[in-house]
């Protein structure tokens, strides 16, 4: 099974809804892609994919997800400090996956 990483940006999960990121995290996760989310879920979001992905665990198909929230880094910048949070998502079936941020 080839790993395919597709980094999702601030940017682009700013102009989703709840139910557009459900939608956008379970299509990637069904075609065995993981995903990193810049800026990270809120728990709100969390609590609404489990439910999605919930109603459609297939046995032959779509067994679920694992999901990652590393400890944020910090960054330092010219000017700033700031904590950068990620969350990363992967399809069940990736057993060996772990996380570390350095």
């Amino acid at each position: 099974m080839d790993l395919r990483i597709n980094f999702v940006t601030e940017n682009t999960t700013r102009k989703m809804n709840s139910t557009q990121k459900c939608d956008f995290i379970i299509s990637k996760l069904k075609t065995d892609c993981v995903l990193v989310f810049e800026g990270g879920l809120n728990p709100e979001e969390e609590a609404a994919l489990i439910e999605e992905a919930m109603t459609q665990i297939d046995h032959q198909e779509f067994l679920g997800y694992k999901i990652l929230n590393p400890t944020p880094l910090r960054m330092n910048g010219l000017f700033s400090r700031k904590n950068v949070r990620m969350t990363v998502i992967a399809p069940y079936n990736y057993e060996h996956l772990s996380i570390a941020l350095v």
